[in-house]
């Protein structure tokens, strides 16, 4: 049962958990990653027992977070690959480099949270299935080849985006943007602008 289920909306019980959520981020904006109960609660204003009742596990804590704080990475439909990635792939450079965004990375790689992991996956799942459909698009259009299947392209776009602020604590520049966007385009037989 997800948190949501068991609270009713609006009243008490929403502000609570929009109260519990903005928290919980609040301390991810800070790249707190191993925070307490007791510091929720009272960055919530509520009863920590409220919080181990509703939220008895640091991973339910997070997925409330995740759910307050999710952001859809648009896919961009301009009319061209060349125009979609690289509009796309600054966009992510930036989503990737948000403080809040960059503690739930480390999250996910430290593994500790298996179900604030799958959390994450659930909820990118429909919007990944809209990056690999602007690869669709291109190949609709003749602005790229089926050599590589869409997972491999879209994950080798967004690793190195995500990977420049998880180890180097910024995101890339738009110039280094733009070299790894070259690169894709030259790997699906797209021409780069």
């Amino acid at each position: 049962m997800t948190v949501k289920e068991r609270q009713r909306s609006g009243g008490r019980s929403e502000q609570v958990r929009l109260a519990v959520g903005r928290a919980v981020l609040e301390l991810l904006a800070e790249e707190r990653i191993a925070f307490t109960t007791v510091e929720v609660a009272e960055r919530a204003g509520v009863n920590r027992r409220t919080i181990y009742r509703w939220w008895p596990t640091q991973d339910l804590l997070l997925a409330e977070a995740l759910s307050q704080h999710a952001r859809d990475l648009d896919v961009p439909d301009l009319g061209s690959l060349a125009d979609d990635v690289r509009a796309f792939a600054h966009r992510v450079a930036l989503f990737a480099a948000d403080p809040v965004d960059l503690t739930m990375t480390r999250i996910m790689v430290s593994g500790s949270h298996p179900e604030f992991n799958q959390a994450i996956i659930d909820h990118f799942a429909p919007i990944m299935a809209g990056w690999y459909e602007m690869l669709d698009r291109a190949v609709e259009r003749g602005d790229a080849n089926q050599r590589h299947l869409p997972e491999t392209v879209i994950n080798s776009l967004v690793s190195p985006l995500f990977l420049a602020p998880l180890t180097g604590g910024e995101a890339l520049i738009p110039a280094r943007v733009d070299q790894v966007v070259d690169l894709i385009l030259d790997a699906v037989g797209a021409v780069p602008r």
